[in-house]
């Protein structure tokens, strides 16, 4: 029989609210805890009403936490490469809709780069732009995920890591401390002999942690012969800093390709953001804030219709071109779209230098003890599942990454900018402390839900 290692990663909802006039009350209640009065407070007694300004709680113009102070300082981020590189090589399998988890993959390889030794890790450190000293990595790794699990009124963020480990595995007690120290990671005991149970375990702590946004990621037969599964998962929920008119959106048309257009519901504001107009890439870069300062989308919209390659194949200079954001009066017209994403990531990683981890000379002896020569491991799979909605009720964006190993034998105030995102555009969310990117995507089409892509 073939041992299996499922070696899993799960990002789920990110959701940042802007709230419809059309909503639900319950519905409101249910995401958000609001009540009715609460809804006809935020959103105005009459519906054809604009949405009201934030305002200072201090009655002046001044908002001690607005976003737009020195506390925001573009700067380049530790170990971005690795982000840019992945999102650059998806980017270019096709022109359709993808979003990926940059953070949710380099965390994941990070833990299997702990197990691994010589070549193979060598490979999995280069690719991930990691230094010769594991304990900076390490260091660098904890202090990303202490800022992720710092709590806030302003947003909800929940990170968890689970190993489940079969019955008789005995983890090196090395290897186990470093991912509780340093990646937070708790280890389970698990039945895997009884895979229906196994999965059923496996599945309601992935949903629950995840809010029910991947009910079911393992069925039993995917974990019948398993020996160890590594899982993480990431729940973000957040307002935006500048909340979208319900009753400004309206249809207009976007431009999918030169010759194809299609009809979808555009979202408008018109606020104080920080913007560029790069010559660089020959487009607009958009910083669009959630509230409490810590995490933010930015769009990069292109300033023709069959530009956004060129932003592509240049994503290892954004982080240099967004030193020239500067806070401007920004319309901003955004359109709403909603889809999911499947991926299969060996090719990609394999062209980004990973190559040995899925060969019979991969080298994981720091895993569990008791490896034998049949039952040294490889990578076998690395799938990676992803979803976003952008509306004026929020945003949500989740995300599965799975890595299977198996046995190897087996500025003026009165000049205006205007940003219109009515033709292909990328985006990405990042947690501003750490320069960290959870989220990077294309919108090629707001009209599509699915995509899938295999590597």
């Amino acid at each position: 029989m073939t041992s299996t290692i499922y070696f899993a990663f799960f990002v789920a909802p990110l959701l940042l609210c802007s709230l419809a006039d059309d909503v639900d009350p319950n519905t409101l209640r249910a995401v958000f805890g609001y009540s009715a009065l609460d809804q006809a407070a935020l959103v105005g007694a009459e519906s054809n009403k604009q949405a009201a300004t934030v305002t200072p709680d201090n009655g002046t113009l001044v908002d001690p936490d607005y976003w737009d102070t020195e506390e925001f300082q573009p700067s380049t981020a530790d170990y971005d490469i690795f982000d840019w590189v992945l999102t650059k090589r998806v980017a270019s399998t096709s022109n359709a809709n993808f979003l990926l988890s940059p953070l949710g993959l380099k965390l994941a390889l990070a833990i299997l780069t702990e197990a691994a030794t010589g070549s193979t890790r060598s490979e999995l450190a280069s690719a991930l732009g990691f230094g010769l000293d594991r304990t900076e990595v390490r260091r660098k790794f904890s202090t990303i995920i202490e800022s992720l699990k710092r709590e806030s009124p302003d947003y909800i963020l929940n990170l968890g890591s689970r190993i489940y480990m079969g019955e008789g595995v005995q983890p090196r007690q090395r290897f186990a401390a470093i991912a509780q120290e340093f990646y937070k990671t708790e280890l389970k005991t698990t039945n895997f002999f009884k895979p229906e149970v196994a999965a059923r375990e496996i599945n309601n702590w992935v949903s629950n942690a995840t809010q029910g946004k991947i009910p079911n990621l393992v069925e039993a037969d995917d974990v019948a012969d398993v020996i160890l599964l590594i899982l993480n998962t990431l729940y973000f929920k957040g307002t935006w800093r500048h909340q979208f008119a319900p009753n400004a959106t309206k249809p207009g048309p976007f431009y999918v390709s030169p010759q194809l257009q299609k009809t979808v519901p555009f979202m408008n504001v018109k606020d104080n953001f920080y913007y560029v107009d790069s010559s660089r890439f020959d487009a607009k870069i958009l910083r669009l804030p959630y509230r409490g300062n810590k995490y933010a989308m930015y769009i990069v919209v292109p300033n023709s219709l069959t530009g956004l390659p060129r932003v592509l194949n240049n994503l290892s200079e954004l982080r240099t071109e967004m030193i020239y954001l500067q806070e401007r009066l920004v319309d901003v017209i955004l359109p709403k779209f909603q889809f999911e994403y499947m991926s299969r990531l060996e090719g990609v990683l394999r062209e980004m230098g990973v190559r040995e981890a899925f060969e019979d000379t991969a080298s994981f002896p720091g895993i569990a003890r008791g490896q034998l020569l049949y039952q040294r491991l490889r990578v076998s799979k690395v799938f990676q599942r992803t979803g976003i909605e952008v509306n004026e009720l929020g945003s949500v964006a989740f995300s599965a990454t799975q890595i299977g190993i198996q046995n190897k034998f087996g500025e003026d105030s009165d000049i205006n900018y205007e940003v219109v995102a009515n033709k292909p555009f990328m985006f990405f969310i990042q947690e501003e402390s750490t320069r960290q990117t959870l989220f990077t995507g294309r919108v090629s089409d707001p009209a599509l839900v699915d995509g899938a892509f295999k590597a």
